[in-house]
């Protein structure tokens, strides 16, 4: 059985817009501060693998999995994903960023990706408010 940890948030701005920076695999460079560097596996060697497992440009969905990471994580396994919707009402985007943890998972470590995305998700709405 497998945890889950949910968070999400509108972004003022039209879906085409935020999609076009968050399917780059390495929006995450250009986005959060604490972030070094992000590249595309096979292009360098890092300390940390993540893996894209799927990609969507029709339903703007972008699902990775943490592949391995040094120093060790406090986890087997896990799989993110985050979505965009429309709405088409105000021309914003809802974003919403979520993942799913191996059984072994504490409730320290879920609650502390829990709040990491809602800081994630803030820091989105941010870059996209300049």
């Amino acid at each position: 059985m497998s945890t889950r940890v949910y968070q999400s948030a509108e972004v003022k701005q039209n879906i085409e817009k935020v999609w076009k920076v968050l399917r780059e695999f390495t929006f995450p460079e250009k986005v959060f501060s604490f972030i070094e560097s992000c590249v595309i596996e096979g292009s360098n060697d890092t300390p940390t693998s993540v893996g894209a497992v799927q990609l969507s440009d029709y339903r703007h969905t972008l699902t990775y999995e943490l592949i391995s990471s040094e120093p060790a994580t406090e986890v087997i396994a896990y799989i993110t994903t985050i979505k965009l919707y429309r709405n088409s009402q105000t021309d914003s985007t809802l974003i919403t960023w979520e993942a799913d943890f191996s059984a072994d998972v504490s409730s320290e470590v879920v609650q502390f990706e829990s709040k990491a995305f809602a800081l994630n998700l803030s820091d989105l709405q941010k870059f996209f408010s300049k």
